[in-house]
C-alpha cells in the first residue's frame, strides 16, 4: 500500500478516536420535508409531482454481485433504504463466496456480466477487455477521500476509475488478549518469539491458530501476511524483476520462508479438522476461546464479535524473520464496486453507487462491517482493536499487499500450490519451479 493510503488510514483512526461511527440516519429523513415544514421554496405540489414521477417510471432491476458474505444484512438494510428513495429500482444481491473471481469471469465471457459487481484482484484485467464502465468524472467520486481514490487498486495511471472504493482494510493476526495476558505472553516480533508463544499455548492445552481451510480462500491470507513484509516491503518492484527474468520464486529465499510459515501455522492449528472447518467455524473457534489466534483480514472482526461481543481481541503483524523491523502490517483498499459497461441501466447503477457514498450510508457500513471508510468525514471508531492498527501506522510499520500486481491467471495456480504443500503432495522445490512457469505463462497470455 502506498504511503498516502497509510496516512489516510492513520487520519481516519485518529478522527475515529474523537467520534464514533454513530447510528446511520435514514436517508429519507433528510431528503423529504415534513408536511408542517413546507415553505415557498419547497412547495408541496412539487414534492408530490416528484413522487408521482418516481412511481410512474418503468421498473428497473439491478443485479448486484459480490462475495462479502458478512455484509449481506448490511447491504439488505442499505438496499431497503435506497429502494424507498427510488421505488422504481429493485436491487437484487447475489453473494458468491466460492471462487467468485472464476464465476465472474465466466459471466463476463458469456455476456452475463452483473450490472454492479465487486472489484477484486482482476478488476484491471476485466477493464482492459472493455467490460467495465469508467467512473472518472462522476460527481459522487467527490465524496471519496482523495488519497484513497488516487491510491486505489481500482484507478489506473491514465486517470480511469474502474471501481468505487468503499472501505479499506488490513490483514494480520487476530489474538485473544485475555489468553495472552493470562499466560504472560506478548505479541511476537520475531520467528523465535512466535515459536515461544506457540509452545506456551500448547503446553496450556490451547490451540494456537484457528483454521477454516474448508473455505480454501482462507489459506492465501496467511501467505500474504508473510510475503508482503518479507519481500515487497523491501523490494516493491519484485513483480517487475520476476517478469523481466531478474528474479524468480525459486531463487528468492523469502518465498521458502513464506511457505515454511504457512506450514508452521497449519501444524499448530486445528490441523486434523482444518479442511473440515469453514471460515465461520474458524471465527467461532477464536470467538469462543477455542484458539488463541487467527490469521485473517479485518473483515473477520464483525463475525467474531457477532458470536462473542465481549471478546478482547488484538491485531498484530506476522513475524517473518529474527529482525523485529521486518514485522509489518499490510493494508489495502478492500471493497469496491464496478458497473458493467454493458448494463442496460447505467444511470440507475450510478444512483446506487452515489447512495453508497453518502455519509449516513457509509456510517452504517463502517459500524456494521467494522472496516475503515473511504468516504469523506466518516469516522472509524468501530472497535478498540483499531488502536492496534493505529500503532503500526504511527510507527511506520506498514507495507503494501503483495498480490495486487500479480497476473490474474497466475492467482489460481498459486492458491492451488498452498494446500498441495501443507498436505505434502509435492516438494517445495517443485512447487516454486511451477510457480515460476505459471507466472511466465500468465504474463505472456495477458500480452
Amino acid at each position: 500500500m502506498k504511503k498516502k493510503f497509510a496516512a489516510f488510514l492513520s487520519i481516519l483512526l485518529v478522527v475515529g478516536c474523537l467520534a464514533g461511527c454513530g447510528n446511520a440516519k435514514s436517508t429519507e429523513d433528510t431528503s423529504q420535508a415534513k408536511p408542517n415544514e413546507q415553505d415557498a421554496s419547497t412547495p408541496e405540489p412539487a414534492a408530490k409531482e416528484d413522487a408521482d414521477a418516481q412511481a410512474s417510471k418503468e421498473p428497473v432491476p439491478i443485479h448486484l454481485f459480490h462475495q462479502k458474505q458478512e455484509a449481506q444484512e448490511t447491504f439488505a438494510q442499505i438496499i431497503e433504504a435506497f429502494q424507498k428513495e427510488y421505488p422504481y429500482i429493485t436491487v437484487e444481491q447475489e453473494i458468491v463466496t466460492n471462487d467468485p473471481a472464476s464465476i465472474l469471469r465466466a459471466r463476463v465471457a458469456t455476456d452475463e456480466t452483473p450490472d454492479i459487481f465487486q472489484g477484486a484482484l482482476d478488476t484491471m484485467d476485466i477493464a482492459s477487455g472493455g467490460y467495465i464502465m469508467d467512473l472518472a468524472g462522476e460527481p459522487f467520486l467527490n465524496n471519496i477521500n482523495e488519497e484513497v481514490l488516487s491510491d486505489s487498486s481500482f484507478t489506473d495511471g491514465d486517470g480511469h476509475v474502474w471501481a468505487l472504493p468503499i472501505d479499506g482494510s488490513c490483514e494480520g493476526i487476530f489474538y485473544n488478549k485475555e489468553i495472552f495476558q493470562k499466560l504472560d505472553l506478548t505479541p511476537p516480533t520475531t520467528l523465535s518469539e512466535l515459536d515461544h508463544v506457540i509452545e506456551v499455548l500448547e503446553k496450556n492445552k490451547i490451540t494456537p491458530f484457528a483454521l477454516g481451510f474448508k473455505d480454501s480462500w482462507t489459506i492465501k491470507p496467511i501467505t500474504l501476511v508473510v510475503v508482503s513484509p518479507a519481500i515487497y516491503a523491501k523490494q516493491d518492484d519484485w513483480n517487475e524483476l520476476k517478469t523481466s527474468g531478474q528474479s524468480s520464486f525459486a531463487d528468492t529465499p523469502e518465498w521458502k520462508t513464506t511457505f515454511d510459515i504457512l506450514k508452521k501455522i497449519y501444524d499448530h492449528g486445528n490441523t486434523k479438522t482444518a479442511f473440515d472447518t469453514d471460515y465461520n467455524g474458524a471465527c467461532n473457534m477464536i470467538a469462543q476461546g477455542e484458539a488463541a489466534m487467527m490469521v485473517q483480514g479485518l473483515w473477520a472482526l464483525e463475525p467474531i464479535k457477532s458470536i462473542n461481543s465481549d471478546i478482547n481481541l488484538g491485531m498484530m503483524a506476522m513475524p517473518v524473520s529474527e529482525n523485529p523491523e521486518d514485522t509489518k502490517l499490510f493494508q489495502f483498499p478492500d471493497f469496491g464496486l464496478s458497473i458493467s459497461a454493458n448494463t442496460k441501466n447505467p444511470e440507475e447503477c450510478k444512483l446506487f453507487l452515489e447512495y453508497l457514498t453518502r455519509q449516513d450510508t457509509a456510517s452504517l457500513w463502517c459500524s456494521s462491517s467494522m472496516l475503515f471508510s473511504a468516504i469523506k468525514n466518516v469516522s472509524v471508531d468501530f472497535d478498540p482493536l483499531a488502536a492496534d492498527v493505529n500503532a503500526y501506522i504511527d510507527s511506520g510499520m506498514i507495507c503494501t499487499q503483495a498480490d495486487r500486481g500479480w497476473p490474474t491467471a497466475f492467482q489460481t495456480e498459486y492458491e492451488a500450490s498452498l494446500s498441495e504443500y501443507i498436505l505434502g503432495h509435492d516438494s517445495l522445490e517443485n512447487i516454486l519451479a511451477r510457480l515460476d512457469t505459471a507466472w511466465d505463462t500468465a504474463v505472456k497470455a495477458a500480452q
